[in-house]
């Protein structure tokens, strides 16, 4: 995976997203930031800058995902992957797409299509006065090289499923926002294809 290193980007999604519709890049491929000013947080939210952070974002050709990978679910699949390489910080997957350790939101996953290409973005607070961090000496570099090994590996759906789906009781004392209102994630079913039901709805981390 080629990474491209910026000192400073408004949004590494935007910049990707921009690049690969004008053919300036082509997928597979990574744009990564020490700073970003205008970062796009789930629901449209602007990701709030920190002291420091990592972020960045990759393209993948559709084609090359794992053929039982739900594309709507395409945030639980790389976020958990994310998470095993940081796991030793106590970071884990809440549902849909949010990075925790313990009870406090430290970085987040977002995930959409374009064209022929999954965009996936991930920001990880590492250093913060403001915001929850991590804690410790944290290599930005050697993440994002275990993250790519990981995806090189070409693991199938059905195994993260498996793994997330043993984590997902951990949801249960907390909530998300379902059209425009919090909602308790105590009564949610996983199910197979990385969705949820709750309240007779089938519910999935973006359409």
């Amino acid at each position: 995976m080629e990474i491209l290193y910026f000192k400073e980007l408004a949004s590494t999604q935007t910049y990707l997203l921009d690049a690969l519709k004008n053919n300036l890049l082509v997928s597979p491929i990574c744009v990564a930031t020490d700073r970003q000013t205008a970062g796009i947080g789930s629901r449209g939210n602007v990701w709030e800058e920190v002291d420091e952070a990592l972020t960045f974002s990759f393209a993948l050709p559709i084609s090359s995902l794992p053929i039982d990978l739900p594309l709507q679910s395409a945030s639980i699949f790389f976020g958990f992957i994310f998470k095993e390489v940081v796991k030793n910080f106590g970071v884990w997957l809440k549902w849909p797409n949010d990075l925790y350790i313990e009870k406090f939101k430290v970085g987040g996953v977002m995930a959409n299509t374009s064209k022929n290409d999954i965009i996936c973005g991930i920001g990880l607070n590492i250093k913060s006065q403001n915001f929850n961090h991590l804690e410790g000496e944290v290599s930005k570099a050697a993440i994002l090289e275990e993250f790519f090994e990981k995806i090189k590996k070409n693991r199938k759906w059905k195994e993260i499923f498996s793994k997330y789906a043993l984590e997902f009781s951990r949801n249960f004392d907390f909530s998300f926002h379902l059209e425009n209102k919090k909602t308790s994630l105590r009564n949610a079913v996983l199910l197979p294809d990385g969705g949820i039901r709750l309240h007779g709805k089938k519910i999935y981390s973006f359409r």
